[in-house]
């Protein structure tokens, strides 16, 4: 089953816009919950003086099909159609550049063009940034 969940105070289990989650952040206990994805492009989830959640964060997982979906935390079940349109949604949102190349399986993005081998990042002691009007990574001074 496809569903949407929200954090809940660890002991409580009382959702996170209700109350502060005093003793640390959880998921509700869902049978066969599996994390599948965040609604990243929400973050950061705003709070009121007191740690309260403005808004849900959401987070989008899968359960067992007999799962109790009625306890504190589960925000919404979804068809299959709806996760893929969501999912699709969020991917796009969440795109740095117009020309980079999205992944729905993993949620991210990679340039059209392999960053150089000189670059820190791969081990080397060059600094790139993107340059989208270029299409490629450029050097930084």
């Amino acid at each position: 089953m496809h569903i949407v969940v929200t954090e809940v105070d660890a002991v409580t289990k009382i959702l996170c816009t209700v109350e502060p989650q005093r003793t640390g952040p959880s998921m509700p206990e869902v049978k066969g919950l599996k994390f599948c994805w965040a609604e990243k492009s929400a973050w950061p989830i705003s709070t009121d003086p007191q740690g309260v959640y403005l808004q849900a964060p959401k987070y989008y997982c899968t359960c067992d099909d007999d799962a109790d979906i009625t306890i504190a935390g589960v925000l919404e079940v979804l068809t299959e159609a709806e996760w893929t349109e969501r999912k699709v949604a969020e991917l796009e949102r969440t795109r740095p550049y117009p020309s980079w190349i999205g992944y729905l399986d993993t949620m991210s993005w990679s340039a059209p063009v392999v960053r150089p081998v000189d670059a820190v990042i791969n081990g080397g002691n060059v600094r790139y940034q993107w340059d989208e009007a270029a299409l490629n990574w450029i050097a930084q001074e």
